[in-house]
Formats: structure tokens, sequence, C-alpha cells
């Protein structure tokens, strides 16, 4: 069978394009795929001060203390970053209450209002692209 030189060359050009498509794809899998990147752990503590009771503030005040820190040593302290104030309701849920950010240090400060009759409280850090999630002790300020 004979085959006019234009038709092989534009036969050549499609299986040539045919096969840097095909290899083309794989080499764009290949690239995509990344291996999981391991986020940095962290710790976040929590601490109340005393529960204040008085003519300002008739229901109960209390502050919250929190500080989120990563591991190693020395622990490096997380600045910039959310920290939600979770409250537990009657039926034993978790509101957040209150958000703020850390500090420079990792620090975060909550003012928290109506714990006269008793409150449970824990701060939550949800995790960024490079630090993993982390949840603190739970706060309980008990009825006076």
């Amino acid at each position: 069978m004979l085959v006019s030189k234009a038709l092989a060359v534009k036969a050549g050009t499609v299986v040539a394009a045919a096969g840097l498509v095909a290899g083309g794809a794989a080499v764009a899998n290949a690239a995509t795929t990344h291996p999981a990147k391991v986020k940095e752990p962290t710790i976040l503590t929590a601490k109340v001060g005393p529960t204040h009771i008085n003519k300002k503030h008739p229901f109960g005040a209390a502050h919250i203390l929190g500080q989120l820190t990563g591991t190693g040593t020395p622990a490096p302290q997380i600045s910039g970053k959310r920290i939600l104030l979770e409250r537990e309701n009657k039926k034993g849920q978790w509101v957040v209450v209150q958000r703020g950010r850390t500090g420079r240090h990792g620090f975060v400060h909550f003012l928290v209002h109506h714990v006269a009759k008793g409150a449970t409280f824990e701060l939550v850090f949800r995790g960024t692209a490079n630090f993993a999630p982390s949840t603190s002790n739970v706060i309980v300020i008990s009825a006076s």
C-alpha cells in the first residue's frame, strides 16, 4: 500500500500530539500529587481568675485566660490565631460565646458574665494550614 508523503506527515503529527497529550497528562498528575503536610501539634491551656459578684456584676463575672503554644523546647508561643470560647448549655452542647485572637506570646483573654449560678467553659483552636487543632482543659466555675 502506497501512502503519500503529505498523509504520512499528518498521521505522524497526530500520533506525536496524542503521545504528548497522554504523556503530559501523566506528568501533570505526577506533579499535582503532593505528600501530606504534617501539621505542628499545638497545646491550648486555660485557667480562670476569681469570680466577681458585686453591684457592677450582680450575676457574676470571671476572667478566663488561655495560651496557645506549639511543641518543642522551648515551646513556641503562637500569636495571631483565632481562639473560640465555648460554654456548655443546659443540653450539654458546646456553644461558641466569644472569639478572640492570641497576642504576642500566644495569650488570649476573655471576660465572661452570668456565672454566679455556675458555668462550664473551654477554649478551642480549630487549626490552620500549619498548626493542628486543639482544645483546652474544661473550666468549671461552681455556684457560689
